[in-house]
């Protein structure tokens, strides 16, 4: 994460140029140094909390947190922004549980297994909301093509599938 923040860092400091699809150059796109840690942000993310999931490697189920959102909202942003700004994580976030989980072919050949890493339950908030944040800059100052549709809120193969179809 320290590394990410210098480097963001670093890139506000060099001009940028983007090529669009239409020819147009762009070359003021404001950089992404700061994140706004608010507790509406952090509230919304407890609350997309799955509660049927089970506890992660820190032992703390996700209903508890969803059920005890509104005492914990204050405390919790203030440890992401602390976190956010040191540019450092909490050494408990950075255990995982890795577990195997089959893909296909031979149950008995490694290669058919692909690795999940179960993290904490607090961690995944936090990486919830610098992915929403970094979501939102990068849909917001359009820098993700519209052909784009991958990993995209309202967009999924059968939409790429289908605008790819109304363009033929």
């Amino acid at each position: 994460m320290k590394n990410l923040i210098h480097s963001l860092r670093q890139s506000s400091r060099r001009k940028i140029y983007l090529v669009f699809p239409n020819g147009i150059i762009h070359d003021s796109i404001p950089s992404l140094c700061t994140m706004d840690v608010t507790e509406d942000k952090v509230h919304k993310c407890l609350q997309k909390l799955r509660a049927d999931k089970s506890p992660r490697v820190d032992d703390i189920s996700p209903r508890m947190l969803v059920e005890i959102s509104e005492e914990i909202v204050v405390p919790l942003t203030i440890i992401f922004k602390e976190s956010l700004d040191t540019g450092s994580v909490a050494d408990d976030w950075r255990n995982a549980n890795v577990c195997p989980i089959f893909k296909k072919g031979k149950r008995n050949s490694p290669e058919n297994y692909r690795p999940v890493s179960l993290t904490s339950q607090i961690c995944k908030l936090l990486e919830l909301l610098i992915r929403d944040e970094l979501v939102t800059y990068l849909e917001l100052h359009h820098l993700i093509y519209d052909s784009q549709h991958g990993f995209r809120k309202g967009r999924s193969c059968l939409t790429n599938l289908l605008m790819f179809l109304d363009s033929v």
